[in-house]
């Protein structure tokens, strides 16, 4: 497979604290330009801050309801705080206003939520008919369909959908669950097996960067220092998408790690069963991110759209969730209870104990999530997604 390098940064971004101080000074000077005041409700969103943000959708979208656009996003920050009844009233306006495209997605979702799951199954799929990228609605819909009595509608939507490199992991993944409820134990474990399709490597640096322990070191430093400082909705779980673009030395030498470890990986697929499932894109981008928890902080039960494979590479442990005897800080795999609403999946689950140094290859069509390390030092992990590219010519 052909490697295609993700473009470089070309200066630092711009934090979602700083924006929401920019349009502040902005509202400050130009008071009445009502549009100010839905790209600040954006920004608080962005930052966890849903009351505030809701005041600030509110102030345009009472004035100049014809004109406002985020009717989506305020009835999303409606169902973060709870609100749920106010947040299908949001729906209905912006239904009025012409956009009931925009906010199907989010009705379906507050349905859901208030356990009407066959009203929210018809809203979900017209939001994703309306857009077939958005993935929200498609997590959300096959989270329903999931949950249905009958799983034969779910098996029969993930054979429709194509198999392209944006729907492909979905599509596996709950084809495997439709599989395991219908009692297709065979054929679900052959899409996800915990044991065999997983594969762990250990990294050994060049000399010039010292031991593991050095490099993980200096690393964890760099990555306290320059990334993860952004506020989130979710303090205790912070990832932070902007590693993909940095050129750090340290980054790049566990990039190449990880790309060795890949063909390895994949050299491998017809062993693990997975040759026929899935085949050697031509090209492929490396994609990494940091992800930052401790204390309750956990990913949630997933799976990785776009990607074909998926790698955790663990930079710092607590040391209290080394030398614990329970699952602290483990990655589970497999996991998908909470999803499909209690179901034990054929397949069964794996926890791995993390350790500095470890990266962890599996498929992007395996359920994963964390045991919160209960710790109040970070867990520090960079995650690798090798996607399908195309090759320059």
């Amino acid at each position: 497979m052909d490697w295609v390098e993700v473009e470089a940064s070309a200066g630092r971004r711009i934090d979602r604290a700083a924006a929401t101080r920019i349009l502040h000074l902005a509202i400050e000077k130009s008071p009445a330009s009502l549009a100010l005041y839905e790209r600040l409700g954006d920004a608080l969103t962005a930052e966890g801050r849903f009351q505030e943000a809701i005041v600030a959708f509110r102030r345009r979208a009472a004035a100049e309801p014809e004109l406002f656009k985020s009717w989506r996003a305020l009835a999303q920050c409606h169902v973060e705080l709870g609100d749920l009844e106010s947040a299908l009233d949001v729906c209905n306006q912006g239904e009025q206003q012409g956009r009931s495209a925009d906010v199907a997605r989010v009705r379906g979702e507050t349905l859901e939520m208030l356990g009407r799951q066959g009203e929210a199954i018809v809203y979900l799929r017209q939001a994703f008919e309306a857009n077939p990228k958005d993935e929200f609605a498609l997590e959300s819909l096959l989270r329903c369909l999931s949950r249905e009595p009958d799983a034969a509608p779910l098996l029969e939507f993930c054979d429709a959908l194509p198999a392209t490199p944006f729907l492909q992991s979905r599509r596996l993944a709950f084809r495997a669950v439709a599989l395991s409820r219908l009692g297709r134990v065979d054929e679900a474990r052959a899409l996800v097996d915990v044991a065999r399709h997983v594969m762990v490597f250990r990294f050994d640096p060049p000399s010039e960067h010292g031991d593991a322990v050095a490099f993980n070191a200096r690393l964890a430093h760099w990555l306290i220092a320059n990334t993860g400082s952004v506020p989130t909705p979710r303090p205790d779980c912070v990832i932070d998408y902007g590693l993909t673009h940095t050129r750090l030395p340290l980054i790049n030498e566990l990039r190449s790690f990880v790309r060795r470890s890949f063909a390895t990986y994949v050299a491998q697929l017809p062993v693990l069963g997975l040759g026929d499932l899935m085949p050697l894109p031509p090209a492929g981008e490396l994609f990494d991110f940091v992800v930052f928890l401790h204390g309750n902080g956990r990913n949630g039960e997933h799976v990785h759209p776009n990607a074909y494979v998926v790698g955790v590479y663990y930079v710092q442990v607590p040391k209290d969730v080394q030398l614990a005897s329970d699952m602290r800080g483990c990655l589970v795999l497999g996991a998908c209870e909470k999803l499909t609403d209690g179901h034990q999946p054929a397949w069964g689950v794996r926890y791995l104990k993390p350790e500095p140094g470890m990266l962890v290859l599996f498929p992007a069509h395996m359920f994963h999530d964390v045991v919160p390390t209960q710790s109040a030092e970070p867990r520090i992990v960079i995650g690798a997604d090798v996607r399908p590219a195309p090759r320059h010519a």
